[in-house]
């Protein structure tokens, strides 16, 4: 059930990202001459200059990249599936939007580029929340950082939306596009970190008690893990065991009253963790 569970959350994120990110595209980006890095920012300048429908050279653009994780088994087989599956959804409801004339923002290109922005690192994001990628050239950067891991991959791949960015300046002949690319790439990124930041977080609690074991019991019931760590008072010189746990967010609130049903002089601590791996927790791909 469980399972199940965490599938079908996958499948909506994923959906969500796909159509928000969509959205971005065909009706703030392309008609505002936006092109904001990546496969999706070649595309536009690609369609532009040719025609050619933006979804489907997103889609060309990603095969030669899976095909290569496939042949040398860079990443699991449930992670090739699932981004053949968002870029190829990526790339035929961004078709089906300009086929169906879905309605374009064409007012103030300032609004354009920031809305573009917002949509875009929400997207990504949810994206990524359900475990997936929609390709491009983060796609490439994966694979660069696993032939070569001395590599800095982040700057690689800034490198490359920058060349996309500054040819966009070439294609349309305008300086303002360049300019409000940079703003829908800058605005992307913060909505992409802020998004990603709040579902990764989660909460350390950290509990001095006299009930020591009655604290750790309600960690227990709950399901948390739970690591009780020798303590001493600073004033007294008493030896205390304290108990520490990493937790979500939503449990934080929970376990809080529990502890203080159990022993109401219970001393708390709760902090703010932004990245937590090992364990039951998330691993980086």
């Amino acid at each position: 059930m469980e399972k199940i569970k965490c599938i079908a959350c996958s499948i909506l994120l994923n959906t969500a990202g796909i159509l928000i990110y969509a959205v971005g595209i065909s009706s703030f980006a392309s008609p505002n001459e936006i092109a904001p890095g990546g496969a999706s920012g070649i595309a536009i300048l690609i369609n532009y200059m040719t025609g050619c429908p933006i979804g489907l050279f997103v889609f060309l653009f990603n095969i030669p990249f899976l095909l290569v994780i496939v042949w040398k088994r860079y990443f699991s087989f449930v992670f090739v599936c699932s981004t053949l599956l968002s870029t190829a959804g990526l790339s035929v409801i961004t078709d089906m939007m300009s086929a169906l004339h879905f309605p374009i923002y064409d007012g103030n290109p300032l609004l354009a580029s920031m809305f573009s922005g917002a949509m875009l690192g929400t997207g990504l994001a949810l994206v990524h929340l359900g475990r997936s990628n929609t390709g491009g050239i983060s796609l490439a950067g994966l694979i660069l950082q696993k032939c070569s891991p001395q590599f800095q991959v982040g700057k690689v791949i800034s490198a490359l939306n920058f060349v996309v960015v500054i040819a966009s300046v070439f294609v349309y002949r305008n300086i303002d596009s360049l300019l409000y690319a940079v703003i829908t790439v800058y605005i992307s990124g913060v909505f992409m970190d802020r998004i990603l930041a709040d579902a990764e977080a989660k909460s350390l609690l950290i509990v001095i008690a006299q009930s020591t074991d009655k604290v750790r019991q309600v960690f227990l019931d709950e399901g948390e893990g739970v690591t009780v760590l020798k303590g001493e008072g600073g004033y007294s010189n008493r030896r205390q065991r304290v108990v520490m746990c990493v937790t979500g967010k939503r449990e934080s609130g929970k376990l809080q009253e529990k502890i203080r049903n159990a022993d109401d002089n219970a001393l708390v601590i709760v902090m703010e963790v932004q990245h937590v791996t090992g364990k039951q927790f998330a691993r980086i791909i």
